[in-house]
């Protein structure tokens, strides 16, 4: 018994030994480039508590892509925003800081999409010296 434990306590220092190592990571150039893009898009842009006008929410995504086209068409130069929360196709339009510049444009709105309405929404805004 004894000259098993004494093997034993030979024998185990050498596999803790044997677990040490170098791990070698190599990463895609790919991912670089995706970090350096994300990091250029993070400098420029910020996204801040503001409003956006939503034009039209309807189950049909042809009908929204519709208004979004005749909306384009009206104010070329506002952006759009057309995404899906289930289980409507919503159109939202424009980044705008104050409520007040948000209602000023959905007073012009309203003469083509008159049940444009202002929501709440995180807007996104090119920062000056971010």
């Amino acid at each position: 018994m004894i000259k098993l434990v004494f093997l034993l306590s030979l024998l185990l220092p050498c596999l803790a030994f044997a677990q040490a190592g170098e791990v070698t990571i190599v990463q895609d150039s790919g991912v670089q480039k995706a970090v350096d893009l994300y990091g250029q898009f993070a400098k420029d842009k910020r996204s801040v508590s503001g409003f956006r006008i939503q034009i039209v929410a309807d189950q049909h995504r042809q009908t929204v892509m519709d208004q979004k086209l005749r909306f384009e068409q009206l104010y070329p130069g506002v952006n759009t925003y057309f995404n899906y929360q289930p289980p409507q196709f919503k159109l939202r339009v424009g980044n705008f800081i104050s409520r007040e510049e948000a209602n000023s444009f959905l007073q012009q709105v309203k003469d083509d999409f008159p049940m444009a309405f202002l929501v709440p929404d995180k807007v996104i805004v090119k920062g000056v010296g971010w």
